[in-house]
């Protein structure tokens, strides 16, 4: 039963229907500020789903366990604790942190590990070019200070400044994806 299905499959499925989903969440966080339930909690269902039976038709009952299903609840915890804490103290909107709970599911432990740090990177990118062409750089670089002294227990208001977030977690959880396929794109 162990080579039921191409190696390429096991991974592709789960990495287009990740991208997939970034990409529709990135177009109604453009045209609305807000990525639908049905997406996000659809997105960690078919991560679970896919992860599990694919890995099980490669590799047998065991391995869908532990390295379908485990690591693709260890990479949606993951990525729903990191960004939860975001969400929590305003940065991020909870439908950024329930897709990026969905990505966890579908790239997986350790995968997801990278997906968080480029989303981070392109988030940050995206905040600053999305500061400086609405002119707020000044504005947006005191929230995140104030939200600096949120942190270690001061309580200060923060100007929201709002920006379609899925569009980081697009392209970070795409960057994360490819890395499987072409290595040499990984930051050191």
């Amino acid at each position: 039963s162990s080579h039921v299905i191409p190696d390429l499959l096991v991974v592709i499925v789960p990495d287009l229907v990740c991208v997939l989903m970034c990409a529709t969440a990135t177009v109604t966080d453009l045209r609305s500020y807000r990525i639908p339930n049905w997406l996000t909690l659809s997105g960690v269902l078919a991560g679970l789903v896919l992860n599990t039976l694919l890995v099980g038709l490669k590799l047998g009952p065991g391995a869908a366990f532990s390295l379908g299903l485990v690591s693709s609840v260890a990479g949606c915890l993951v990525l729903l604790i990191s960004f939860g804490v975001l969400g929590v103290i305003n940065f991020v909107g909870f439908g950024d942190v329930k897709l990026m709970a969905a990505v966890g599911a579908l790239l997986r432990w350790p995968v997801a590990l990278w997906a968080l740090a480029y989303v981070t990177i392109a988030g940050g990118v995206l905040g600053l070019l999305y500061s400086v062409g609405r002119g707020r750089l000044g504005k947006v670089l005191a929230n995140m200070f104030r939200l600096s002294k949120r942190l270690v227990g001061k309580r200060e208001e923060v100007e929201l400044h709002r920006i379609p977030y899925a569009a980081a977690i697009l392209v970070g959880a795409t960057w994360a994806a490819l890395l499987k396929y072409v290595p040499s794109l990984r930051i050191p």
